[in-house]
């Protein structure tokens, strides 16, 4: 007994302590578990875009952080501890996709209770400095932009360090919290005079040590995991429509920040 108290001093703080990371607890996810979300899921779609594509993500990361230093760490803050190793890139694909994935369904709503729900002045407010007079003005760019993503991909409203919105477009398993990583490129092709003069900047950016400080406020899943078992592969589009339908504004309003 005293031998074994003896080793169990000498381990590092935290040494003793383990975690397994697990598919977060939506307010609403067993009704959800049970009858789809209204609108946009059926059961088993909801099944498949959260449930089981979240377990996956989880496991996986619990293989990655195993005896790490981001075994204790969240997923939120793992991605950011990782996105600049590229000796840890399968750890950050797991962190940055297991936020992302629960960043949109936290959001979402039966559509019969996200109707009754509405963005609050204040972010009309912020969307007019942006240019965009009515929501539907905003709805009808935001589902163009994640519409017109080829592949996979996520597609956010996000706050600058100004605290000014923008949309910004992710690839594959971008991050909008870090410039380095958002992939808001896509690189597979060619890359036009803006695009150049983008990477320019960032490598201006990284180079000055500047940070980021940008946040998503709204976000959208465009993998098609997200939709391709109720909608099937050509249907992205209605998707994309029912997801606005089933906004959670209440939600979606509190991530502004507002003195």
């Amino acid at each position: 007994m005293f031998k074994q108290s003896a080793r169990l001093a000498r381990l590092p703080v935290g040494a003793s302590k383990r975690r397994l990371h697990q598919v977060p607890k939506l307010i609403e996810g067993e009704k959800f578990a049970q009858n789809g979300i209204q609108g946009l899921y059926t059961p088993n779609g909801f099944q498949k875009a959260w449930l089981d594509y979240q377990k996956y993500l989880t496991i996986n990361l619990s293989l990655n952080t195993t005896g790490t230093e981001n075994e204790l760490r969240t997923p939120y803050q793992i991605l950011l501890h990782t996105a600049k190793q590229t000796t840890e890139q399968h750890t950050y694909h797991f962190a940055s996709q297991a936020h992302n994935n629960h960043f949109c369904f936290e959001q979402l709503a039966d559509k019969s209770f996200a109707s009754q729900t509405k963005p609050s002045r204040y972010f009309m407010e912020k969307l007019a400095d942006q240019d965009f007079n009515t929501l539907e003005e905003f709805r009808e760019e935001f589902l163009l932009t994640a519409d017109s993503t080829l592949g996979q991909g996520w597609v956010f409203l996000v706050e600058r360090p100004d605290k000014s919105l923008r949309i910004l477009k992710c690839n594959n398993d971008g991050t909008p919290y870090h410039y380095t990583k958002n992939q808001s490129l896509d690189l597979n092709g060619s890359v036009d005079e803006a695009s150049y003069e983008y990477l320019n900047s960032l490598t201006t950016k990284a180079a000055n040590g500047e940070k980021d400080f940008t946040l998503p406020i709204l976000g959208i899943n465009c993998w098609d995991y997200a939709y391709i078992n109720d909608y099937g592969v050509t249907g992205k589009a209605d998707y994309l429509a029912n997801f606005w339908d089933c906004i959670n504004w209440d939600v979606v309003n509190k991530r502004l920040f507002q003195l």
